[in-house]
């Protein structure tokens, strides 16, 4: 296995990670683009409801078994926006605006399909090129 395939294997390890880099990308995003002064706590604060969300999400799911389909990114995504929206009204007591709930539900499913996407591209790829290469050396 190549370099790349590596890579790949360990995207699938740490997919937590990627998808808790999604959340974590949305809010700071989210808090700079609307002009929010914001340090550490506030940027905490609006990420740990959907971190809760994409651990409970994730373990409902056994996202493990199969991390880097896009169905589980899908499921996850979602799972997470509801798990979130909920936490962050009932139990943080924050807003869950219709607008904000639209806006968390693109990025997310963006965030958490795209990079998946790029895996499976990347992961399909190197596959090709393993097997035109052996085909190269048995023929040639």
């Amino acid at each position: 296995m190549g370099t790349a395939g590596r890579t790949i294997n360990r995207m699938a390890r740490w997919f937590w990670v990627l998808d808790a880099l999604v959340i974590v990308a949305f809010v700071v995003i989210g808090r700079d683009d609307h002009g929010f002064v914001s340090d550490a706590s506030d940027y905490a604060r609006v990420a740990a409801p959907f971190l809760v969300g994409l651990a409970v999400a994730g373990v409902s799911l056994r996202a493990w078994r199969d991390p880097i389909s896009l169905r589980t990114g899908l499921l996850l995504s979602l799972g997470t926006l509801l798990v979130g929206m909920l936490a962050r009204r009932f139990i943080w007591d924050a807003g869950t605006a219709r607008t904000f709930v639209l806006v968390t539900a693109g990025f997310l499913v963006a965030g958490m399909v795209g990079w998946r996407l790029v895996a499976l591209a990347v992961q399909r790829l190197l596959s090709s090129r393993r097997s035109a290469r052996s085909t190269d050396h048995a023929t040639g």
